[in-house]
């Protein structure tokens, strides 16, 4: 007889240092599992009807570890006579009759095992005994009692009954852990007989991630399906292709944009983007694109006195809430265009009193008339050299001032004004403001750049950022038949307390653009900002309208004011507070998904080093 060989299986002690807990404790009801408190649950109770992937519910929910155990039952003969001597004895029961209750349950196992006899006799089906048990960790107590609830809770929604394995949590982590065991004892309190069909529905890998059938690929979703997603598909719960992006640094929030810019791009989509941080550049560059610098570039000056079209107010919006009170109807292109300087100019200036406010607009109808635009005037056929400049409102201001004519009051007052505009005309802040508009749209990927105002003032970088989105929006305004995404990264720098209108123009934009086949991307690491009291009915407006959102990580404040905002759930919490790069919450219309972006290879080459990888 040969001699049997010996087989040895060599150890790895790394991965078995790495997977093995510091500590197990256990307790009658729970266990602790290295840093996580930890209770298994054993699932004893069953509906007789269940829906295709009747377990994901529970299997996908934070904490949770589920583990389906499947063993052979008796001789399939034996099984049959089983059900067979039940069938006959619930049919007595039947007809000895009893309460109404008693005799619609026996009727519904009577059904129940009739049906499962079918199965086994008509169609051969196979049965096998199924233990579930289910492990719940947390981080303490409270946290593990919670969870243990809300268990429960699914469980009893789908009409099945979940129970603490009570002096027994040892024997039930062996039937969780990957070792393929359910030991007897576990086996004795849960197993049950079920066909083997409803034990393959049972199983959650049931994530079909979210295909629009067309599109761009988006990335996956935490089960591996892949999101593909078209944000121009329009219909039911879609009813804009708006976006809110949200991310604290570091969670990969620019990578995510890029990805999403560039795949438009490629399908035919006009990109616009207000770049702060200079994070776009070498995208732009790569793909050909058009680099603007407007903090002070010459090829981004834009004239703030030169007439734009503007994004009117909804109907349904409140008269106390428009910022154009008769949305253009009966009021010429100027007249509008004057509530857009109003913002700029209370952007600029804050501190000017109204007396100054109403002199500084009816010096700038005067200097209009001097160009030969007034409230009548057909803007659309004339240049940009025609408009008036900032410098030309300030040597009227200084004319004004010298005018013997007015009461010394009055010349003060215009001094005054000619002082606080002197550097928006001729002084330091000359370079953005003092000029006629000279961005020209050469390309169909534009980068708006104002990185270099990084070390102005506040009030200066939120005055040049309303200038740039209403020039923006003249962009979207042109075909309403072209696909056009504008991105405002980094908006957090619109919203302004004291000069909410600011905010109010780009929630007519994210209101409008729809109409006119566009899209608003806005792009913010923080939430506290918009939803200020004296900006939240703007601000709120404007992270709430867009159809398409994505949440990536976040904590504090932040994080507590997006869980009210949007009903977020435990799940969806502990996930952002988690920050995995490149995950987040995507928020398709009505479907809610943990996506994470991936990239392709050509991508982060494209992307360059800007804001990182």
């Amino acid at each position: 007889m040969a001699k049997k060989e010996e087989y040895s299986r060599q150890v790895n002690n790394h991965i078995v240092d790495v997977i093995t807990p510091m500590a197990i404790e256990f307790h009658q009801s729970d266990f602790w599992f290295g840093e996580n408190l930890a209770r298994v649950l054993l699932v004893t109770n069953y509906p007789p009807r269940v829906k295709i992937g009747w377990l994901s519910k529970i299997a996908n929910m934070e904490g949770v570890t589920c583990s389906i155990h499947l063993t052979p039952t008796d001789s399939t003969d034996e099984l049959v006579n089983k059900i067979s001597k039940s069938i006959g004895e619930l049919a007595g029961k039947l007809n000895n009759g009893g309460s109404a209750l008693m005799m619609q349950r026996t009727e519904q196992q009577y059904n129940d095992a009739k049906k499962l006899l079918q199965k086994i006799d008509q169609e051969q089906e196979n049965v096998r005994y199924v233990t579930i048990a289910i492990m719940i960790t947390a981080k303490n107590k409270e946290k593990l009692e919670r969870r243990t609830k809300k268990v429960q809770s699914a469980l009893a929604g789908s009409k099945m009954k979940g129970r603490t394995a009570m002096f027994k949590q040892e024997d039930a982590l062996n039937a969780v852990s990957p070792y393929g065991i359910c030991p007897e004892s576990i086996q004795e309190i849960a197993k049950r007989n079920m066909p083997i069909s409803t034990v393959a529905g049972s199983y959650p890998f049931n994530s079909s991630g979210l295909n629009d059938g067309r599109g761009y690929i988006y990335g996956k979703d935490n089960s591996g399906g892949i999101i593909l997603i078209d944000p121009w598909l329009r219909g039911g719960d879609r009813t804009n292709s708006n976006w809110t992006i949200l991310g604290l640094p570091g969670v990969g929030k620019s990578t995510a944009v890029k990805h999403m810019f560039l795949n438009e791009y490629s399908q035919g989509t006009k990109i616009i983007i207000i770049d702060p941080e200079r994070e776009y550049k070498e995208l732009c560059e790569n793909l050909g694109g058009q680099w603007i610098n407007c903090g002070g570039g010459r090829g981004g000056k834009i004239n703030p006195l030169q007439v734009k079209e503007v994004p009117s107010d909804d109907e349904d919006d409140n008269e106390d809430d428009k910022l154009y009170k008769d949305e253009g109807k009966g009021i010429g292109p100027l007249a509008l265009h004057m509530q857009t300087i109003r913002t700029f100019f209370r952007l600029y200036l804050k501190n000017l009193k109204d007396i100054d406010r109403a002199l500084l607009e009816m010096s700038l109808e005067e200097v209009y008339k001097e160009k030969n635009i007034d409230y009548d005037t057909d803007i659309s056929t004339i240049p940009n050299e025609q408009y008036p400049l900032m410098e030309d409102l300030y040597n009227y201001l200084v004319e004004k001032a010298k005018d013997e004519t007015l009461s010394e009051k009055r010349r003060d007052q215009y001094d005054d004004l000619s002082l606080l505009l002197r550097s928006i005309a001729i002084g330091a802040d000359s370079a953005l403001w003092n000029g006629h508009t000279t961005i020209k749209a050469k390309s169909d990927f534009i980068v708006l750049d104002t990185y270099n105002l990084q070390d102005a003032d506040e009030s200066t970088k939120r005055t040049q950022y309303f200038n740039i989105l209403t020039w923006a929006w003249q962009q979207l305004s042109n075909n309403r038949d072209e696909k056009v995404l504008l991105g405002i990264d980094e908006a957090y720098l619109i919203v302004d307390p004291e000069v909410p209108q600011a905010l109010q123009f780009a929630r007519n934009v994210s209101k409008r653009i729809r109409k006119y086949m566009g899209g608003l991307a806005v792009i913010t690491h923080s939430v506290v900002d918009f939803l200020d009291e004296s900006v939240k009915r703007h601000g709120q407006a404007l992270l709430d309208n867009p159809c398409f959102k994505f949440f990536m990580g976040s904590d504090g404040k932040n994080l507590e004011e997006l869980t009210k905002l949007m009903n977020l759930t435990e799940a969806e919490q502990e996930m952002l507070e988690k920050k995995k790069r490149g995950h987040g919450l995507l928020i398709a219309g009505s479907k809610r998904i943990h996506a994470k972006v991936e990239l392709a290879d050509h991508e982060a080459k494209l992307f360059g080093k800007g804001g990182g990888k």
